[in-house]
C-alpha cells in the first residue's frame, strides 16, 4: 500500500497488514493509534490507510496538543474524536404512488359546515385509480396547487402529497 507515499518501506508495510486486518475483519470495534516523533509520516500513513479503506472509512486527524490541553481531559478529548469518527446511516424505505391526475372531484357541504370529501383519479404507466380524499388529503391537494393534468407522487405512510410537474399527454 503506497498510497502515494515515498519512503518508510517498513511503516508502509506494517500499515499493509494493519489494512488487511481490518478487511478480514480482526480488528473490528478497535481503533489504530499511530505515535512516534515528530514528522515521521504518522498522519501521511494513517491518510494513505484511510483511503485504502474507501470513502465511507471515517478519518479523525488528532495532535498531541489537543489530548495534553489544559481546557478537557485525556479521556473527553479522545471521546470526542472517536464520536466525530463514528459515522451513522440511516435507510428508509417507503411506498410511494406517482402518476398523473386525471380528474380531481371535491364535494363541499351544502351547509358549509362539516368534512369535505372526494375522489382523485390517478392514471399511472400500469393503470388508472380513484382513490377517496379525506378532509386532509384534500387541503394537501389545494395548498399544492395540484389540477388535472399535474404529475404528484404521494406518500402511502405520511399522505405527503409533491408536486413533481405537468403532463404533456
Amino acid at each position: 500500500v503506497s498510497q502515494g507515499m515515498v519512503g518508510q518501506l517498513s511503516a508502509r508495510r506494517a500499515t499493509g497488514v494493519i489494512l488487511e486486518m481490518i478487511k478480514e475483519g480482526k480488528i473490528a470495534g478497535r481503533a489504530v493509534l499511530l505515535a512516534g516523533q515528530p514528522g515521521t509520516g504518522k498522519t501521511a500513513i494513517a491518510m494513505g490507510l484511510a483511503q485504502a479503506l474507501g470513502q465511507d472509512t471515517p478519518f479523525t486527524s488528532m495532535a498531541g496538543s489537543e489530548i495534553y490541553s489544559l481546557e478537557m481531559s485525556k479521556t473527553e478529548a479522545l471521546t470526542q474524536s472517536i464520536r466525530k469518527s463514528i459515522g451513522v446511516r440511516i435507510k428508509e424505505e417507503t411506498e410511494i404512488i406517482e402518476g398523473e391526475v386525471v380528474e380531481i372531484q371535491v364535494d363541499r357541504p351544502a351547509t358549509g359546515v362539516g368534512a369535505k370529501v372526494g375522489k382523485l383519479t390517478l392514471k399511472t404507466t400500469e393503470m388508472e385509480t380513484i382513490y377517496d380524499l379525506g378532509n386532509k388529503m384534500i387541503d394537501s391537494l389545494i395548498k399544492e396547487k395540484v389540477q388535472a393534468g399535474d404529475v404528484i407522487t404521494i406518500d402511502k405512510a405520511t399522505g405527503k402529497i409533491s408536486k413533481l410537474g405537468r403532463s404533456f399527454t
